[in-house]
């Protein structure tokens, strides 16, 4: 057992960091920025004995910083100085099923929009949004606690892995993660669940837990809906004092229950937009049920040309499930399919709309920027406990970056990173994410019959356009604006 030594307080490690190198003078900056001894205290009670939650919570958030893959590297490095704990402390805490991680993320969370709110800086550029959408993070190892194969639609293969579920929020500048859940698919094939044999799932990582532990909760939700799960993020979210004008996903993600769920939250009106298949769902209009295509065939002459966006758009008002509803069936090229974008806001017009449904490629870039710079999905421990609070840390160190990039519109987030320069976020995020979708939809749309939802994931995962991506995105918004004009 160790000994009680927790001597190396945020303040000391402060003091610690005095020295010539940029990078550990950024690292001071950011945690004096920060103050997460402010938000981590309340859980030093975690642990009664040994090094307190701060202490070794601050040490893991700092590593991708220092460039250390692990605190293997760090204890073996120049750097190992900055804590006495040997690598089983951070072990016990990460593997601890009693930490409330979700609890430690809505903290961090919530201490990036106090900062905002004090330096006044919570006027956004933009609408207020949550954004709710899923990546997959591949694992190696098949013992690993609940692991399984899943079907990744950007690679279009099988992988083994993790599906996580992620809710942000965009506050009009900037994107933070709020809330996450890890989930796992049976499949159809009863003698391979999970798409290994049972003898592999045999073999799999078991561990003990409390019924009632924060870990027992996150590991039910693994089975559960991935729909029920969103709508209790976006509940809890709100529960946390944060609001957003509109919930936005893609079209996996709309469908009755979410728009019946979140439109009867009574504390705020939070409008949904979402892509929609163009599948069986019929819609009210004129006293009549239609299919999406079938709307399209009734509205053909009264097809509208968008030139900012070079496409053709119908609008339609309806009532979905008894919610009013606006549909816009939009087109690229004259050989596009038509794609159907749906809202509950029936202010909003076909640009103001794609304006604002942009907005969630901000989740993308979050997953992108986190698995290249941040190791997210790294994390190869049997113990799913570890998962948990890897990914957790992950995300803070996210949310860390994005208030020091609030306030210093000249440092990137890449910065203390090897491959800093080929990847950027400037505060108006929103207006560059809308420049580089209309740059994109432009110069292809007139050349394939592309589903653009599928070609901006492809856009966000495949390095080898990363460069043109970064150009794009480092551009000022108006130089990209006015090439689409």
């Amino acid at each position: 057992m160790l000994h009680c030594k927790d001597t190396h307080k945020i303040d000391e490690l402060k003091i610690l960091f005095r020295s010539g190198e940029k990078v550990v003078d950024l690292l001071v900056d950011y945690i004096s920025f920060f103050d997460i001894k402010s938000v981590t205290a309340r859980f030093d009670s975690i642990k009664t004995k040994g090094y307190s939650f701060t202490n070794l919570l601050s040490v893991m958030v700092i590593l991708p910083f220092l460039q250390m893959a692990s605190l293997r590297a760090l204890l073996i490095s120049g750097y190992s100085y900055l804590s006495q704990a040997e690598k089983d402390a951070y072990y016990r805490l990460k593997n601890n099923s009693g930490v409330n991680w979700r609890r430690v993320l809505y903290s961090f969370a919530g201490k990036f929009r106090k900062i905002v709110v004090q330096k006044g800086c919570d006027q956004g550029a933009g609408p207020t949004c949550f954004v709710i959408d899923d990546s997959v993070l591949e694992k190696t190892g098949r013992k690993i606690e609940k692991i399984g194969k899943l079907w990744d639609h950007v690679s279009h293969r099988w992988v083994l892995g993790i599906k996580l579920l992620c809710l942000g929020y965009y506050d009009g500048k900037s994107f933070v993660p709020l809330d996450f859940s890890f989930h796992r698919e049976r499949g159809k094939n009863q003698k391979r669940p999970y798409g290994l044999t049972k003898k592999e799932l045999k073999q799999q990582y078991a561990k003990q837990r409390d019924k009632k532990s924060p870990s027992s909760t996150r590991i039910a939700e693994m089975n559960s809906s991935k729909i029920d799960n969103a709508i209790k993020m976006v509940k809890r979210a709100v529960k946390h004092g944060f609001n957003a004008d509109y919930l936005l996903m893609d079209s996996w993600f709309t469908c009755e229950k979410i728009i019946k769920e979140v439109r009867g939250i009574k504390k705020y009106s939070i409008h949904v937009l979402g892509m929609v298949k163009m599948a069986k769902a019929k819609y009210s209009f004129n006293e009549g049920d239609h299919s999406a295509k079938q709307l399209i065939g009734l509205h053909q002459k009264k097809v509208k040309r968008c030139r900012k966006l070079n496409a053709h758009y119908i609008p339609v008002r309806v009532d979905y499930k008894q919610t009013p509803m606006q549909l816009f069936f939009c087109r690229y090229g004259s050989r596009g399919k038509w794609h159907l974008i749906a809202t509950t806001d029936l202010s909003l017009d076909f640009i103001r709309a794609m304006e604002i449904y942009q907005v969630r490629w901000t989740i993308e870039v979050f997953f992108k920027e986190c698995k290249q710079h941040l190791g997210l999905g790294k994390c190869q421990s049997n113990d799913l406990d570890a998962h948990f609070a890897d990914t957790t840390i992950t995300m803070i160190q996210y949310v860390m970056l994005t208030l020091r990039k609030r306030f210093d519109v000249y440092e990137t987030k890449g910065s203390l990173f090897k491959t800093s320069q080929e990847y950027i976020l400037e505060l108006t995020l929103m207006h560059r994410l809308w420049g580089l979708f209309i740059e994109i939809v432009t110069q292809l749309s007139e050349l394939f019959p592309l589903d653009i939802e599928d070609l901006m994931e492809q856009l966000f995962q495949n390095e080898r356009i990363n460069n043109l991506l970064g150009t794009l995105l480092r551009s000022t918004p108006d130089t990209i604006y006015d090439k689409s004009a």
